[in-house]
């Protein structure tokens, strides 16, 4: 299953971008969009070149934006999330790589981070299997998704082979998230699954 990226960018480089990260799904938008469609639990890469004077304050982003300028002078919270360019490409597709897999997803009172689950509110916190944390990333980020698409494309098991596997690890991720007190639930209402507070 492929990572979903937010690229917010004034240039026509979307065949570039779609060649140099074929790994991801791509979600390419104008730069006037961020506000609308910026995402606290998706990775997000803000491009901007000189042309782009009035978008110079990205101090309100999150940690989930990698910015990528050459411009010398931004305001942004995160000064180990920029790349400043000119930059070799596979020196930018690795720092891409490296930024998606540490990114931090956040619902509410909940954060993953490096396999780790931690409540926001009380600082409790638990590790999570790799495969724990892929579903419920993947539930965080699309709030609501079937059995099966899970199975089939976190799991890997075809949708005609009977397992509990998948009832399994949703019983170690809900005791885990009992366990640091978060008010975030899974429910499974028929054949799907849904994030909630």
């Amino acid at each position: 299953m492929k990572n979903g990226l937010n690229i917010f960018c004034n240039n026509n480089i979307k065949n570039f971008l779609s060649s140099l990260l074929s790994d991801y799904e791509l979600t390419i938008m104008k730069l006037d969009q961020i506000k609308d469609y910026i995402q606290l639990s998706q990775a997000n890469i803000i491009i901007i070149s000189n042309n782009d004077t009035d978008l110079r304050d990205y101090s309100k982003f999150s940690d989930n934006c990698l910015l990528i300028s050459n411009l010398k002078k931004l305001n942004f919270n995160n000064k180990s999330n920029i790349l400043n360019s000119p930059l070799s490409i596979n020196n930018l597709k690795n720092r891409i790589e490296y930024f998606v897999q540490n990114l931090k997803v956040q619902f509410h009172d909940l954060s993953l981070y490096n396999e780790k689950l931690i409540n926001l509110d009380n600082d409790n916190f638990c590790y999570l299997t790799k495969i724990e944390l892929e579903i419920l990333t993947y539930l965080i980020r699309k709030k609501e998704t079937s059995k099966n698409f899970i199975k089939e494309n976190i799991l890997n098991i075809k949708s005609n082979i009977e397992t509990n596997s998948l009832e399994s690890h949703l019983s170690r991720i809900r005791k885990k998230m009992n366990t640091i007190k978060t008010k975030v639930k899974i429910q499974t209402k028929n054949e799907k699954l849904l994030i909630t507070t």
